[in-house]
């Protein structure tokens, strides 16, 4: 209690007076104030405890830290090449049997330097005729017209080096990749059997199904847009049911094939 007194009273003495008034009894028997030390201003007080210390610079974002993910986003322009006898028996394009036009797009984002994953969305579509021959290999006056349509969604993990190469360039280089993925084909055909006249039978019939598949491209990288090449191969069973195999493909089968692809690639 003494102590507590006795803080009290050097506490009112050091308001009371002023810089220059002589120390009071409290202040010698607990000499922790200065005289008048409540008496100064915010400045003088500032002033006699000297220069501030130096602030802590702001953290700086680093600019790989801003950049975020970079997404690829390729046109695909190109053919795929049928593994159905049937099917690459009646569809023709530019003369060469089995082989028609392909068009999609895609979207990659890198997951790491090294690592990558790509969806994308393939529209193929060709249409062909033949003309039936007897036993003995002479045509008859049969024609058989057909159309097909194969719609593919595809994710595809892919493996590649950094993009930039060791040097880390954003322009002028080659970037390989190989990758494999799952896929899903939605597949229609129709069959026009006819004599070109008065007769026509139409056999149309839709199948669907999962498969895998296996790529690999290389592109040529310039400053936010590439050119490159790409070879895939893929295995999807679907099954078309019970049918005539004279009108078309019945009965399981794969509607994958070998696509070989023109790409252009833009990043964001």
């Amino acid at each position: 209690m003494k102590i507590l007194k006795t803080c009290l009273l050097a506490l009112a003495c050091g308001f009371f007076h002023g810089p220059g008034s002589p120390p009071c009894a409290a202040e010698d028997t607990l000499p922790l104030l200065h005289p008048g030390l409540l008496a100064f201003t915010g400045e003088e007080l500032a002033e006699k405890a000297g220069p501030p210390l130096p602030s802590l610079p702001a953290p700086v974002a680093t600019e790989e830290a801003s950049s975020g993910s970079t997404l690829q986003y390729r046109l695909r322009i190109g053919g795929l090449y049928y593994k159905n006898d049937v099917i690459t028996a009646m569809i023709k394009y530019a003369s060469d049997p089995g082989i028609v036009p392909l068009l999609g797009i895609s979207i990659e984002g890198d997951i790491t330097d090294h690592f990558s994953t790509r969806g994308t969305l393939d529209l193929v579509y060709g249409f062909g005729t033949f003309r039936q021959e007897d036993t003995e290999g002479n045509p008859m006056d049969i024609w058989i017209d057909g159309e097909f349509a194969l719609l593919a969604v595809k994710y595809t993990a892919l493996l590649h080096p950094p993009r930039g190469g060791p040097g880390g360039k954003k322009s002028g280089y080659w970037h390989p990749y190989i990758g494999i993925g799952v896929e899903y084909n939605w597949f229609s055909q129709t069959v026009d059997v006819n004599n070109r006249d008065d007769v026509s039978v139409v056999f149309a019939s839709h199948a669907h199904g999962f498969g895998i598949h296996a790529v690999g491209g290389v592109e040529y990288v310039f400053d936010g847009w590439s050119l490159g090449l790409e070879l895939a191969w893929s295995a999807v069973e679907v099954d078309f049911g019970k049918g005539d195999a004279s009108l078309g493909v019945v009965g399981g089968t794969d509607s994958g094939g070998t696509t070989l692809l023109f790409t252009i690639d833009y990043d964001f």
